[in-house]
């Protein structure tokens, strides 16, 4: 940064000036109006090693003092010159040392009453490199958050968005492209809303769509919010110690699928059980027909398994409605094989054991004729002919 002035004639006063010089604790020469290097202090040489740059001129010392890139030697040349020429009152420049690495300084030519130049040094290592450091960091850090699989946004205070990555635009490809530093993240929720970005709830308007938005942003939250097509996100956002967000996004668009999906079996398998347990409710129905007696009517070929589930139903509902009689009618058994003759024993058994009489009805003359033939002993049952003779009984009895 350079400031203009008029030239102004120096006086004989170069012996006192460097007697100043030499007192200074920062690097520091004088320059005539010439613009030759007159001389240099102690701390200069301590710096370079030596009285660098003594007696050379004013281009030439900074030329060969300090690592230059190409443009910016170009500027800080054209500005020399201009100082020499009585048109600039200071130059001001930081730059690298010549062939010393990481170590900088900060350089300040000022024009004196009399003409002369004070040439000052201040090393600024320290800071250069910890920004330098600070910048390295910084890389690392970016390159980091570009290859998280979530994405990822920084919003200031302001609610204005410093910087996203690569994933957050595709979580949100609608409306990518106004995603940059400096965007108000309202401006992108009502640009994603124009551009179908974003879903609204059946009867929901923008701006209430838009309110609870900033409030789960503000809020610390973690949402999962529907984007466009059947997409969804999940958004949590929390605040900076700066008063900004960082937001983080992940889409679990498979994940609700999933979940959807379970959903679905879930509810299959409660209306399969419900269905089972309707048709063993029907394969095993019963039928209360006083206050302590009960009817089975038995209907249908009977297997292994629709027999246990006889058995099992009928001890439980004895058990439960404190039964002291129970009637089993096979009329409707079309078949009465080795297996329905053991049913038969294995309920009688099981009924008596919890203290309840169970009556046998509808057996048929071929029925009779198989458990004959079968050697079916049914001397612990009571035997009526048929259904009505059997609730006759059985009312008798109560």
């Amino acid at each position: 940064m350079s400031d203009s002035v008029g030239n102004a004639a120096a006086p004989d006063t170069v012996v006192h000036i460097a007697d100043v010089i030499m007192l200074l604790p920062n690097p520091c020469a004088l320059v005539l109006p010439t613009g030759q290097v007159h001389m240099v202090n102690s701390a200069w040489s301590d710096l370079f090693g030596r009285p660098k740059g003594q007696g050379q001129t004013l281009s030439e010392a900074a030329g060969a003092l300090f690592a230059w890139e190409l443009e910016a030697w170009l500027d800080v040349s054209a500005e020399l010159d201009a100082l020499l020429a009585g048109q600039l009152e200071r130059v001001r420049f930081d730059v690298a040392l010549y062939g010393v690495p990481n170590r900088w300084a900060a350089a300040t030519l000022a024009a004196t009453p009399h003409g002369e130049f004070i040439w000052q040094l201040q090393e600024i290592s320290q800071w250069r490199n910890a920004e330098a450091n600070a910048t390295d960091l910084m890389l690392q850090m970016r390159e980091a958050i570009e290859g998280i699989s979530e994405g990822f946004a920084l919003y200031d205070e302001n609610d204005c968005l410093v910087f996203c990555n690569k994933q957050y635009h595709a979580i949100y490809p609608l409306c990518a492209d106004i995603m940059t530093p400096g965007r108000n993240i309202r401006d992108i929720l009502y640009i994603g809303i124009e551009r179908g970005q974003f879903t609204l709830s059946n009867g929901e308007d923008v701006e209430t769509f838009v309110a609870t938005r900033m409030a789960h942003f503000r809020g610390d939250g973690n949402q999962i919010h529907r984007l466009d097509g059947d997409r969804w996100v999940r958004a949590i956002d929390r605040p900076t110690r700066s008063g900004g967000v960082v937001g983080i996004r992940t889409d679990v668009t498979e994940l609700r699928k999933m979940e959807e999906l379970s959903r679905t079996n879930v509810e299959q398998e409660a209306m399969i059980r419900a269905q089972a347990g309707l048709l063993s409710e029907l394969s095993t129905p019963l039928l209360r027909i006083s206050p302590t007696a009960l009817l089975m009517p038995l209907i249908g070929a009977l297997d292994s398994q629709r027999a246990r589930r006889v058995v099992e139903h009928l001890l439980k509902a004895i058990e439960a409605q404190r039964t002291s009689l129970v009637i089993l009618d096979i009329t409707g058994v079309p078949i009465v094989d080795t297996q329905v003759a053991n049913l038969l024993l294995q309920c009688a058994r099981a009924v008596r054991l919890l203290g309840t009489r169970m009556i046998l009805t509808g057996i048929r003359p071929d029925v009779a004729e198989t458990m004959v033939t079968l050697g079916v002993d049914l001397s612990m049952l009571t035997i009526r002919g048929s259904l009505q003779d059997g609730v006759r009984e059985a009312l008798k009895r109560v």
